[in-house]
């Protein structure tokens, strides 16, 4: 009977310890980095479609920091979770009340209001940012805005998953010549940061939303500004524009992208 114990404790310990291997070789994987990555959803979402891709990114190792920004309609943020100082490859998922606002100075002064609020409370001095569909637009405008700006945290790596360009909006005229009006020099403005544009094709050239040389045309609105610039198009029926923040395939592009060594 002892035997018997002794063995199932040695077995115990042996897969105990062969997790604790596992583990620190996944976080080995990845970069030792006090950079915060900051999520923005899309329109008339929020932060919960940002769910998948960030526990895609702690339990792949990457970090076990996970921070919230809730922005109100007023642009008031309230940070809430635990402080990001100092810690290994932050998170902070970013949820808009306003979530149907499309007047771009305000999805700007939003971001803006998060960044700044990181930078007084938690003393980042660099970011990364991923956003979903609208939340593209609402980042472009920001840096397009403030990104560039004496005494602000440095863009590092921007995440453009299921976004577009200037030639986005062609057909709604009204807000097209908004877009086009307000972005028409982020290729002048545009921090040298990396890009990583995350196109979907569900199949005819579009994501179901968002037509695939609409998605293209963000190199040509960032010019020549970044400084790499790379473009990966997603096939198949999880390449639709409301699925592509649950991808599995996307998880891994992201966090090879912002994290891997």
């Amino acid at each position: 009977m002892k035997k018997r114990w002794v063995l199932l404790l040695t077995a115990l310990a042996t897969v105990v310890l062969a997790g604790c291997g596992n583990s620190q070789a996944q976080q080995n994987k990845w970069m030792n980095s006090t950079t915060p990555t900051i999520f923005v959803h899309g329109y008339g979402s929020s932060s919960r479609a940002e769910n998948s891709m960030v526990r895609a990114a702690k339990q792949a190792g990457v970090t076990s920091t996970v921070a919230h920004a809730q922005v109100a309609p007023n642009g008031h943020v309230i940070l809430s979770g635990p402080s990001i100082r100092g810690k290994r490859n932050p998170i902070v998922q970013v949820n808009l009340q306003d979530n149907r606002n499309t007047n771009m100075a305000e999805g700007s002064r939003y971001i803006y209001n998060v960044v700044r609020k990181l930078q007084r409370e938690d003393h980042i001095k660099s970011y990364n940012v991923v956003g979903h569909s609208m939340g593209n637009t609402d980042i472009f405008a920001f840096l397009n805005d403030y990104g560039d700006q004496p005494g602000m945290p440095k863009l590092k790596k921007q995440v453009v998953l299921a976004g577009a360009g200037l030639t986005a909006a062609r057909r709604d005229q009204g807000l097209y010549q908004q877009i086009a009006t307000h972005l028409q020099n982020l290729k002048n403005n545009y921090p040298h940061a990396k890009v990583l544009n995350i196109i979907g094709d569900k199949g005819g050239g579009t994501d179901g939303r968002i037509p695939n040389d609409a998605s293209r045309s963000v190199k040509q609105m960032l010019g020549d500004r970044p400084a790499s610039y790379h473009q990966v198009m997603i096939h198949g029926s999880q390449a639709q524009h409301s699925k592509m923040h649950e991808n599995p395939k996307v998880f891994k592009l992201i966090n090879n992208f912002l994290w891997a060594k």
